[in-house]
This record gives C-alpha cells, structure tokens and sequence, in this order.
C-alpha cells in the first residue's frame, strides 16, 4: 500500500510539474523596471543552422534558414522561416513570414506577432511543378527574448521554429522569472551552442 501510495504522489507531482511547463511569465515582460536599460533593436539577426540529412537515406537533404528583421522607428519586426525538403529529385520549400510589433524592459524582448503568412511549393530541376498554397492567419502569438550586448544576440526562452513550440530551452535554468544569474547564464550559454534545433538568433548585419 506504501508503495503504491508513493508512486501515486510521483505521478501528481510529474502531472503538475508537466501542466506548469512552459510558465506564464515568457508571454510577458517583467513589470518591474530593470536595473539595465531597455534595448532597441534595429537590423538583421538570424540562426546558424546547418544542413541535416540522416545517415539512413542518400535521397534526403533538408536545409533551414530563420532571421528576425527590426525596425528601430516602428518597434516592429519581420520573422522569416525557410525550409526546403530534397527528397527523390523534388524539393519541398515551405515558407513562413511572420509580422508584428516588439516591445523591452532592460534586456527582455516581447515579440508579438500579429500576421503569419505560409506558402508552400514543390519544385523539380528548377521548375514549380505544384503550389503555391499560400495561406494567412492573424494571430497575437507572444514570445519572451533575452538579449544578450556582449554577443549581440537573442534567445528566445524556449524552442520555436516556424512558430512550432517544444517545451524545452532557456527557461528551464531559471529558478527565478527574469533572474539574470548564473544559472540562467548557463543555460543560456548551453542552448546558445546547439546546433540541431537551434535556439539563438546573432546579428547579421
């Protein structure tokens, strides 16, 4: 009975701890004012992502590009997605752009956007041979950035690509919301160093 009831509290703990993930608190900036001042971003950063193809197919090549594009007057931005699938001599290009508005407090970033477009083709030996399927979608899909000045880069609090969330990044290493301390400086560094699945954007131009 001991045995059961123990592995019913793991289990309550596990549910709750899983319902809780990701917090809140990365939909939104801190409400307090931060001890830093609050950036403003302008250019080009974008993700270094190389080239995947798995050892089990010599047909299948698959490439990603992703950049975010600011303006300093609007407090705006442009989100770019590209990815393209090579598979049997056809190349599958999926699209994603996304546009909207970003506001800071010290070195958070909230990017909210409010327009997605994705487009979607098939090409063979140069030629769109199906598509494109094009389609928008208004949205107010909020994510929280760190920025970092030494590197010149953001990092979003957990993994997003093409607007798909996995529930793991940055924020795991973060005891306390918005705490710049070691631990999150770990964390940060670690998930800045990945390169499959990418979570850093660094500047470009």
């Amino acid at each position: 009975m001991k045995v059961i009831l123990a592995i019913l509290r793991i289990l309550v703990l596990l549910s709750f701890s899983i319902g809780c993930f990701p917090p809140s608190w990365i939909r939104q900036l801190p409400e307090k004012p931060e001890s830093s001042s609050d950036i403003t971003l302008k250019g080009i950063y974008g993700k270094k992502l190389p080239p995947f193809s798995p050892f089990t197919s010599v047909t299948y090549k698959e490439k990603q590009s992703e950049r975010l594009e600011f303006s300093h007057s609007e407090k705006s931005f442009q989100k770019y997605y590209l990815r393209e699938i090579e598979e049997k001599g056809e190349i599958r290009r999926i699209k994603i752009e996304g546009s909207g508005k970003y506001e800071s407090r010290g070195n958070w970033l909230l990017l909210t956007t409010q327009k997605i477009k994705k487009e979607e083709s098939i090409w063979k030996d140069g030629k769109q041979i199906s598509g494109p399927e094009i389609n928008f979608l208004e949205t107010s899909h909020k994510l929280l950035y760190h920025y970092d000045p030494s590197s010149d880069s953001l990092i979003s609090m957990i993994y997003e690509s093409g607007y798909r969330e996995k529930p793991f990044g940055v924020v795991e290493g973060t005891n306390t919301p918005y705490a710049e301390d070691e631990l999150f400086r770990i964390s940060r560094r670690n998930y800045s160093k990945k390169e499959y699945q990418g979570h850093a954007y660094f500047k470009v131009r």
